[in-house]
């Protein structure tokens, strides 16, 4: 696992330790290194669960076509319902979100 420069995982809740070895382990069954894009860094919507260290952005830009939805189903699969996984162009983003 790597993280991007600049990226803060400092402060991340203890709750995000499943997503964090989850995410790393499906992204060796697809041959690639998991790389952390941001975690509390960045900027986003207001109420964002990463001002609360309670998501991160993982980047997907270099799966084959088709594969970055398929590793989000994996995620969605087995990190269950406290989890919400959503995939965007260039990052899928996992927050943890039990209600």
């Amino acid at each position: 696992m790597q993280i991007k420069k600049g990226a803060i995982l400092a402060g991340l809740d203890i709750r995000m330790r499943p997503a964090l070895k989850t995410a790393d382990a499906i992204w060796r069954e697809f041959g690639q290194e998991l790389v952390i894009t941001c975690g509390l860094d960045g900027t986003h919507s207001a109420g964002s669960f990463h001002y609360y260290g309670l998501a991160i952005d993982c980047r997907t830009n270099y799966f084959a076509q088709g594969e970055a939805e398929k590793v989000a189903e994996k995620l969605r699969n087995r990190l269950g319902v406290c989890f919400d996984v959503i995939l965007h162009d260039t990052h899928i983003h996992i927050e943890n979100d039990p209600t």
